[in-house]
Protein backbone atom coordinates (compact mmCIF):
# COMPACT_ATOMS: atom_id res chain seq x y z
CA UNK A 1 0.00 0.00 0.00
CA UNK A 2 2.60 2.48 1.05
CA UNK A 3 4.50 1.28 -1.76
CA UNK A 4 1.88 2.12 -4.33
CA UNK A 5 1.33 5.83 -2.68
CA UNK A 6 4.68 6.50 -3.10
CA UNK A 7 4.89 5.23 -6.81
CA UNK A 8 2.00 7.58 -7.38
CA UNK A 9 4.21 10.72 -5.87
CA UNK A 10 7.12 10.30 -7.60
CA UNK A 11 5.31 9.80 -10.89
CA UNK A 12 3.63 13.08 -10.29
CA UNK A 13 6.53 14.99 -9.51
CA UNK A 14 8.72 13.08 -12.56
CA UNK A 15 5.84 14.89 -15.01
CA UNK A 16 5.96 17.83 -13.04
CA UNK A 17 9.51 18.39 -13.51
CA UNK A 18 9.72 17.06 -17.46
CA UNK A 19 6.93 18.81 -18.95
CA UNK A 20 4.62 15.68 -19.35
CA UNK A 21 0.76 16.43 -18.44
CA UNK A 22 0.04 14.99 -14.98
CA UNK A 23 -1.69 12.04 -14.13
CA UNK A 24 -4.47 12.41 -12.42
CA UNK A 25 -4.48 10.41 -8.88
CA UNK A 26 -7.81 7.56 -8.24
CA UNK A 27 -10.14 7.64 -5.58
CA UNK A 28 -8.39 4.34 -4.30
CA UNK A 29 -5.03 6.04 -4.97
CA UNK A 30 -5.99 8.43 -2.85
CA UNK A 31 -7.50 6.48 0.20
CA UNK A 32 -4.63 4.54 -0.13
CA UNK A 33 -1.82 6.58 0.24
CA UNK A 34 -3.91 8.30 3.45
CA UNK A 35 -4.04 4.81 5.18
CA UNK A 36 -0.87 4.34 4.69
CA UNK A 37 0.64 7.50 6.78
CA UNK A 38 -2.21 8.31 8.86
CA UNK A 39 -0.92 8.62 12.55
CA UNK A 40 -4.30 8.12 13.86
CA UNK A 41 -3.80 4.57 12.25
CA UNK A 42 -0.54 3.57 13.03
CA UNK A 43 -1.48 4.32 16.64
CA UNK A 44 -4.02 1.73 16.02
CA UNK A 45 -2.34 -0.84 14.89
CA UNK A 46 -0.09 0.06 17.77
CA UNK A 47 -2.42 -0.87 20.07
CA UNK A 48 -3.25 -3.91 18.01
CA UNK A 49 -0.12 -4.77 18.08
CA UNK A 50 0.31 -4.21 22.06
CA UNK A 51 -2.72 -6.25 22.63
CA UNK A 52 -1.70 -9.48 20.85
CA UNK A 53 1.53 -9.03 23.34
CA UNK A 54 -0.76 -8.83 26.48
CA UNK A 55 -2.18 -12.15 24.85
CA UNK A 56 1.34 -13.91 24.41
CA UNK A 57 2.24 -13.07 28.21
CA UNK A 58 -0.93 -14.27 29.56
CA UNK A 59 -0.93 -17.54 27.84
CA UNK A 60 3.18 -17.42 28.93
CA UNK A 61 1.56 -17.83 32.57
CA UNK A 62 1.04 -21.39 31.93
CA UNK A 63 4.46 -22.08 31.12
CA UNK A 64 7.42 -22.93 33.88
CA UNK A 65 9.25 -20.31 35.02
CA UNK A 66 13.10 -20.50 36.22
CA UNK A 67 15.11 -17.94 37.89
CA UNK A 68 19.02 -17.86 39.20
CA UNK A 69 20.20 -15.80 41.91
CA UNK A 70 23.32 -14.83 43.35
CA UNK A 71 25.44 -12.81 46.11
CA UNK A 72 28.74 -12.37 46.83
CA UNK A 73 29.96 -9.91 49.59
CA UNK A 74 33.41 -9.60 52.08
CA UNK A 75 33.22 -9.25 55.63
CA UNK A 76 34.00 -10.46 59.17
CA UNK A 77 32.49 -12.62 61.40
CA UNK A 78 33.12 -13.28 64.99
CA UNK A 79 31.38 -16.25 66.31
CA UNK A 80 32.62 -15.41 69.90
CA UNK A 81 34.38 -18.48 70.55
CA UNK A 82 31.15 -20.45 69.99
CA UNK A 83 32.64 -23.65 68.86
CA UNK A 84 35.64 -22.79 69.36
CA UNK A 85 35.92 -20.38 66.36
CA UNK A 86 37.54 -17.18 66.25
CA UNK A 87 37.01 -14.11 64.16
CA UNK A 88 38.01 -14.08 60.68
CA UNK A 89 37.57 -12.24 57.26
CA UNK A 90 35.20 -13.89 55.14
CA UNK A 91 33.77 -14.22 51.64
CA UNK A 92 30.21 -15.14 52.19
CA UNK A 93 28.75 -16.19 48.83
CA UNK A 94 25.18 -17.83 47.82
CA UNK A 95 24.11 -19.16 44.43
CA UNK A 96 20.28 -20.37 44.18
CA UNK A 97 18.55 -21.85 41.14
CA UNK A 98 14.97 -22.78 41.14
CA UNK A 99 11.92 -23.67 38.38
CA UNK A 100 8.24 -23.74 39.11
CA UNK A 101 5.26 -24.70 37.26
CA UNK A 102 1.86 -23.93 37.65
CA UNK A 103 -0.08 -26.98 38.21
CA UNK A 104 -3.47 -25.48 39.45
CA UNK A 105 -4.38 -21.45 39.26
CA UNK A 106 -8.30 -22.11 40.27
CA UNK A 107 -8.69 -20.50 36.90
CA UNK A 108 -7.21 -17.47 37.24
CA UNK A 109 -4.42 -18.03 34.11
CA UNK A 110 -7.97 -19.10 31.81
CA UNK A 111 -9.42 -16.10 33.05
CA UNK A 112 -6.49 -13.70 32.09
CA UNK A 113 -5.79 -15.17 28.61
CA UNK A 114 -9.71 -14.60 28.01
CA UNK A 115 -8.95 -11.24 29.11
CA UNK A 116 -6.35 -10.66 26.65
CA UNK A 117 -7.88 -11.88 23.81
CA UNK A 118 -11.04 -10.03 24.11
CA UNK A 119 -8.66 -7.18 24.68
CA UNK A 120 -6.87 -7.97 21.12
CA UNK A 121 -10.08 -8.55 19.68
CA UNK A 122 -11.19 -4.66 20.46
CA UNK A 123 -8.22 -3.45 19.52
CA UNK A 124 -8.45 -5.11 15.96
CA UNK A 125 -12.15 -4.12 15.87
CA UNK A 126 -11.16 -0.89 16.88
CA UNK A 127 -8.49 -0.44 14.35
CA UNK A 128 -10.87 -1.64 11.24
CA UNK A 129 -13.10 1.36 12.46
CA UNK A 130 -10.92 3.93 12.56
CA UNK A 131 -9.43 2.39 9.09
CA UNK A 132 -13.26 2.49 7.73
CA UNK A 133 -13.60 6.43 9.13
CA UNK A 134 -11.11 7.92 7.82
CA UNK A 135 -11.70 5.90 4.69
CA UNK A 136 -15.44 7.72 4.57
CA UNK A 137 -13.72 10.86 5.06
CA UNK A 138 -11.36 10.84 2.45
CA UNK A 139 -13.89 9.59 -0.05
CA UNK A 140 -16.06 12.63 1.11
CA UNK A 141 -13.76 15.01 0.88
CA UNK A 142 -12.40 13.71 -2.79
CA UNK A 143 -16.09 13.65 -3.49
CA UNK A 144 -16.46 17.13 -2.43
CA UNK A 145 -13.73 18.23 -4.24
CA UNK A 146 -14.82 16.75 -8.11
CA UNK A 147 -18.35 18.04 -7.27
CA UNK A 148 -17.00 21.74 -6.73
CA UNK A 149 -14.40 21.54 -9.43
CA UNK A 150 -17.49 20.36 -11.88
CA UNK A 151 -20.04 22.99 -10.42
CA UNK A 152 -17.09 25.42 -11.05
CA UNK A 153 -16.86 24.63 -14.11
CA UNK A 154 -20.39 24.79 -14.98
CA UNK A 155 -20.73 28.76 -13.89
CA UNK A 156 -17.68 29.23 -16.32
CA UNK A 157 -19.73 28.04 -19.01
CA UNK A 158 -22.64 29.96 -17.73
CA UNK A 159 -20.16 33.12 -17.89
CA UNK A 160 -18.87 32.86 -20.91
CA UNK A 161 -22.16 32.54 -22.19
CA UNK A 162 -23.52 35.44 -20.37
CA UNK A 163 -20.63 37.74 -21.07
CA UNK A 164 -21.41 37.30 -25.09
CA UNK A 165 -25.24 38.29 -23.95
CA UNK A 166 -24.00 41.09 -21.23
CA UNK A 167 -22.00 42.71 -24.61
CA UNK A 168 -25.29 41.66 -26.71
CA UNK A 169 -27.59 43.55 -24.81
CA UNK A 170 -25.71 46.58 -23.98
CA UNK A 171 -24.75 47.07 -28.04
CA UNK A 172 -28.65 46.93 -28.43
CA UNK A 173 -29.55 49.73 -25.82
CA UNK A 174 -26.92 51.36 -27.36
CA UNK A 175 -28.79 51.25 -30.33
CA UNK A 176 -32.03 51.68 -28.96
CA UNK A 177 -32.78 48.15 -30.12
CA UNK A 178 -32.87 46.87 -26.22
CA UNK A 179 -33.90 48.25 -22.87
CA UNK A 180 -31.76 49.08 -19.57
CA UNK A 181 -33.91 46.59 -18.06
CA UNK A 182 -32.82 43.43 -19.99
CA UNK A 183 -29.18 44.79 -20.21
CA UNK A 184 -29.32 45.08 -15.94
CA UNK A 185 -30.46 41.70 -15.96
CA UNK A 186 -27.60 40.15 -18.34
CA UNK A 187 -25.30 41.75 -15.97
CA UNK A 188 -27.09 40.66 -12.58
CA UNK A 189 -26.99 37.26 -14.22
CA UNK A 190 -22.94 37.19 -15.51
CA UNK A 191 -22.34 38.11 -11.55
CA UNK A 192 -23.87 35.68 -9.99
CA UNK A 193 -22.52 33.26 -12.19
CA UNK A 194 -18.93 34.85 -11.55
CA UNK A 195 -20.00 34.60 -7.41
CA UNK A 196 -21.12 30.82 -8.04
CA UNK A 197 -17.97 30.47 -9.62
CA UNK A 198 -15.70 31.84 -7.53
CA UNK A 199 -17.43 29.87 -4.19
CA UNK A 200 -17.34 26.24 -6.34
CA UNK A 201 -13.50 27.59 -6.76
CA UNK A 202 -13.01 28.20 -3.06
CA UNK A 203 -14.63 24.89 -2.00
CA UNK A 204 -12.67 23.29 -4.65
CA UNK A 205 -9.13 24.66 -2.70
CA UNK A 206 -10.18 23.55 0.52
CA UNK A 207 -10.93 20.00 -0.34
CA UNK A 208 -7.80 19.57 -2.38
CA UNK A 209 -5.84 21.13 0.37
CA UNK A 210 -7.82 18.98 2.93
CA UNK A 211 -6.55 15.36 0.71
CA UNK A 212 -3.15 16.97 0.57
CA UNK A 213 -3.04 17.23 4.56
CA UNK A 214 -4.53 13.39 4.61
CA UNK A 215 -2.42 11.41 1.59
CA UNK A 216 0.61 13.62 1.82
CA UNK A 217 0.46 14.36 -1.88
CA UNK A 218 -0.83 17.00 -4.36
CA UNK A 219 -4.25 15.28 -5.67
CA UNK A 220 -4.67 15.86 -9.30
CA UNK A 221 -8.43 14.46 -9.90
CA UNK A 222 -10.08 12.54 -11.80
CA UNK A 223 -12.48 13.37 -14.20
CA UNK A 224 -15.22 11.06 -13.03
CA UNK A 225 -16.42 9.93 -9.81
CA UNK A 226 -17.14 6.35 -9.58
CA UNK A 227 -20.96 5.00 -9.14
CA UNK A 228 -20.41 1.68 -6.87
CA UNK A 229 -23.61 -0.33 -7.21
CA UNK A 230 -26.26 -0.26 -5.10
CA UNK A 231 -26.45 -3.34 -2.38
CA UNK A 232 -28.24 -6.71 -3.95
CA UNK A 233 -29.64 -6.85 -0.11
CA UNK A 234 -32.90 -5.68 1.24
CA UNK A 235 -32.74 -3.71 4.66
CA UNK A 236 -33.51 -6.02 6.88
CA UNK A 237 -31.07 -7.80 5.25
CA UNK A 238 -28.02 -5.03 5.27
CA UNK A 239 -29.36 -4.69 9.15
CA UNK A 240 -28.43 -8.24 10.04
CA UNK A 241 -25.12 -8.23 7.96
CA UNK A 242 -24.19 -5.08 10.02
CA UNK A 243 -25.23 -6.73 13.37
CA UNK A 244 -22.80 -9.44 12.42
CA UNK A 245 -19.62 -7.91 10.77
CA UNK A 246 -19.92 -4.18 12.36
CA UNK A 247 -16.38 -3.16 13.92
CA UNK A 248 -18.17 -1.06 16.42
CA UNK A 249 -20.38 -4.01 17.25
CA UNK A 250 -17.50 -6.60 17.37
CA UNK A 251 -15.36 -3.92 19.47
CA UNK A 252 -18.36 -3.91 21.89
CA UNK A 253 -18.66 -7.72 21.69
CA UNK A 254 -14.91 -8.13 22.62
CA UNK A 255 -15.56 -5.39 25.63
CA UNK A 256 -17.97 -8.06 26.99
CA UNK A 257 -15.93 -10.75 26.34
CA UNK A 258 -13.43 -9.35 28.59
CA UNK A 259 -15.92 -8.27 31.09
CA UNK A 260 -17.12 -11.94 31.89
CA UNK A 261 -13.43 -12.65 32.18
CA UNK A 262 -12.98 -10.18 34.91
CA UNK A 263 -15.61 -11.89 36.74
CA UNK A 264 -14.11 -15.17 36.97
CA UNK A 265 -10.79 -13.75 37.44
CA UNK A 266 -12.39 -12.42 40.74
CA UNK A 267 -14.17 -15.42 41.64
CA UNK A 268 -10.91 -17.40 40.71
CA UNK A 269 -9.80 -15.57 43.81
CA UNK A 270 -11.33 -17.70 46.75
CA UNK A 271 -10.20 -20.83 45.19
CA UNK A 272 -6.12 -22.08 45.96
CA UNK A 273 -3.01 -22.47 44.15
CA UNK A 274 -0.81 -25.38 43.37
CA UNK A 275 2.65 -25.62 41.68
CA UNK A 276 5.37 -27.68 41.16
CA UNK A 277 9.06 -26.58 42.30
CA UNK A 278 12.28 -27.46 41.94
CA UNK A 279 15.13 -25.74 43.92
CA UNK A 280 19.26 -25.92 44.47
CA UNK A 281 21.12 -23.88 46.34
CA UNK A 282 24.92 -23.61 47.30
CA UNK A 283 26.67 -21.51 50.11
CA UNK A 284 29.84 -20.64 51.32
CA UNK A 285 31.10 -18.38 54.22
CA UNK A 286 27.69 -17.58 55.26
CA UNK A 287 27.71 -18.42 59.05
CA UNK A 288 30.95 -19.01 59.59
CA UNK A 289 34.57 -18.62 58.16
CA UNK A 290 34.59 -21.77 56.15
CA UNK A 291 31.32 -22.50 55.70
CA UNK A 292 30.54 -24.71 52.70
CA UNK A 293 26.46 -26.10 52.20
CA UNK A 294 24.98 -26.98 48.82
CA UNK A 295 21.09 -28.31 48.81
CA UNK A 296 18.53 -29.61 46.47
CA UNK A 297 15.16 -30.03 46.69
CA UNK A 298 11.50 -30.69 44.67
CA UNK A 299 8.08 -30.49 45.82
CA UNK A 300 4.71 -29.00 45.51
CA UNK A 301 3.56 -25.26 46.87
CA UNK A 302 -0.16 -24.55 47.44
CA UNK A 303 -1.52 -21.49 48.38
CA UNK A 304 -5.09 -20.66 49.87
CA UNK A 305 -6.10 -17.40 51.05
CA UNK A 306 -9.14 -18.53 53.82
CA UNK A 307 -9.85 -14.86 54.57
CA UNK A 308 -9.21 -11.28 52.80
CA UNK A 309 -11.90 -9.49 54.92
CA UNK A 310 -14.30 -8.88 52.19
CA UNK A 311 -11.43 -7.94 49.49
CA UNK A 312 -12.18 -10.64 47.14
CA UNK A 313 -15.95 -10.65 47.11
CA UNK A 314 -15.82 -7.09 46.77
CA UNK A 315 -13.98 -7.54 43.39
CA UNK A 316 -16.34 -9.92 42.48
CA UNK A 317 -19.29 -7.82 42.72
CA UNK A 318 -17.64 -4.91 40.70
CA UNK A 319 -16.96 -7.43 37.91
CA UNK A 320 -20.14 -8.40 37.70
CA UNK A 321 -21.23 -4.61 37.47
CA UNK A 322 -18.76 -3.81 34.60
CA UNK A 323 -19.80 -7.15 32.87
CA UNK A 324 -23.30 -5.81 33.25
CA UNK A 325 -22.15 -2.20 32.37
CA UNK A 326 -20.42 -3.82 29.16
CA UNK A 327 -23.25 -6.04 28.18
CA UNK A 328 -25.82 -2.93 28.48
CA UNK A 329 -23.01 -1.04 25.93
CA UNK A 330 -23.21 -4.06 23.53
CA UNK A 331 -27.31 -3.53 23.24
CA UNK A 332 -27.08 0.26 22.84
CA UNK A 333 -24.01 -0.37 19.94
CA UNK A 334 -26.41 -2.43 18.15
CA UNK A 335 -29.60 -0.54 18.55
CA UNK A 336 -27.22 2.43 17.38
CA UNK A 337 -25.80 0.67 14.11
CA UNK A 338 -29.10 -0.41 13.29
CA UNK A 339 -30.58 3.07 13.39
CA UNK A 340 -27.74 3.85 11.39
CA UNK A 341 -27.95 1.31 8.82
CA UNK A 342 -31.53 1.61 7.82
CA UNK A 343 -30.74 5.47 8.12
CA UNK A 344 -27.66 4.73 5.41
CA UNK A 345 -29.81 2.41 3.58
CA UNK A 346 -32.66 4.64 2.94
CA UNK A 347 -30.36 7.60 2.50
CA UNK A 348 -28.39 5.89 -0.14
CA UNK A 349 -31.58 5.02 -2.36
CA UNK A 350 -32.81 8.87 -1.99
CA UNK A 351 -29.27 9.48 -3.34
CA UNK A 352 -29.55 7.03 -6.30
CA UNK A 353 -33.24 8.29 -7.21
CA UNK A 354 -32.01 11.73 -7.02
CA UNK A 355 -28.72 11.38 -9.17
CA UNK A 356 -31.22 9.66 -11.77
CA UNK A 357 -33.01 12.82 -11.71
CA UNK A 358 -30.31 15.45 -11.67
CA UNK A 359 -29.58 13.63 -14.81
CA UNK A 360 -32.73 13.68 -16.49
CA UNK A 361 -32.85 17.83 -15.29
CA UNK A 362 -29.37 18.41 -16.78
CA UNK A 363 -30.01 16.47 -20.37
CA UNK A 364 -33.73 18.25 -20.38
CA UNK A 365 -31.85 22.22 -19.02
CA UNK A 366 -29.17 21.60 -22.21
CA UNK A 367 -31.63 20.93 -24.50
CA UNK A 368 -34.08 23.69 -23.74
CA UNK A 369 -30.87 25.93 -23.64
CA UNK A 370 -30.36 25.11 -26.97
CA UNK A 371 -33.93 25.87 -28.06
CA UNK A 372 -34.23 29.07 -26.29
CA UNK A 373 -30.87 30.54 -27.64
CA UNK A 374 -32.18 29.28 -31.34
CA UNK A 375 -35.64 31.10 -30.45
CA UNK A 376 -33.91 34.40 -29.17
CA UNK A 377 -32.09 34.39 -31.95
CA UNK A 378 -34.71 34.50 -34.60
CA UNK A 379 -36.54 36.91 -31.73
CA UNK A 380 -39.56 34.50 -31.14
CA UNK A 381 -37.83 35.02 -27.26
CA UNK A 382 -36.83 37.44 -25.13
CA UNK A 383 -33.53 37.94 -23.83
CA UNK A 384 -34.74 37.01 -20.42
CA UNK A 385 -35.27 33.94 -21.70
CA UNK A 386 -31.92 33.25 -22.01
CA UNK A 387 -30.86 34.45 -18.99
CA UNK A 388 -33.18 32.29 -17.31
CA UNK A 389 -32.41 29.24 -19.73
CA UNK A 390 -28.34 29.31 -18.96
CA UNK A 391 -29.23 29.84 -15.42
CA UNK A 392 -31.01 26.88 -15.55
CA UNK A 393 -28.52 25.08 -17.13
CA UNK A 394 -25.51 25.52 -14.45
CA UNK A 395 -28.03 24.93 -12.02
CA UNK A 396 -28.54 21.50 -13.56
CA UNK A 397 -24.76 20.86 -14.09
CA UNK A 398 -23.70 21.80 -10.71
CA UNK A 399 -26.30 19.39 -8.62
CA UNK A 400 -25.74 16.57 -11.29
CA UNK A 401 -21.96 17.12 -10.07
CA UNK A 402 -23.08 17.12 -6.33
CA UNK A 403 -26.01 14.14 -6.32
CA UNK A 404 -23.08 12.02 -8.07
CA UNK A 405 -20.78 13.36 -5.17
CA UNK A 406 -23.48 12.34 -2.29
CA UNK A 407 -24.41 9.00 -4.25
CA UNK A 408 -20.93 8.03 -3.85
CA UNK A 409 -20.34 9.43 -0.06
CA UNK A 410 -23.70 7.42 0.87
CA UNK A 411 -22.53 4.21 -0.59
CA UNK A 412 -18.99 4.23 1.18
CA UNK A 413 -21.05 5.02 4.43
CA UNK A 414 -23.41 2.21 3.94
CA UNK A 415 -20.51 -0.13 3.51
CA UNK A 416 -19.04 1.14 6.79
CA UNK A 417 -21.80 0.22 8.46
CA UNK A 418 -21.90 -3.19 6.89
CA UNK A 419 -18.11 -3.85 7.93
CA UNK A 420 -16.22 -2.45 4.89
CA UNK A 421 -16.49 -3.42 1.22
Amino acid sequence: MRRHALSALLAASAAVAFGAPVQAQSLDTVVEATLARSPDLAAARARADGAAARLDQARAERMPSASVQGQVGVGRIDPQGFFGLTADAVTPRVLQFGTELPLYTGGRVGAAIGQARAGEAAAQAATAMSTLSLRIDVVRTYAEAVAARDTAAAYARMETALTVAVRQARLKYETGAGTSTDMALAEARLAEAQAARAMAEGEQAAARAALRTLSGMDVVLDERLPVPALPDLSMQAAIARARENNPGIAAARAMVDAARGGVSSARAERLPTLGAYAEAASVRDQFFPGYRADSASVGVRARWTLFDGGRTGAKVRAAEADLAERSAQLAAAEQEVERRTAGAYAALIGADRSLIAARARRGASDAALRGVRLEVQAGALPMLALLDAERDAAAAAAEETRALARRLVQSEALAALLGGN
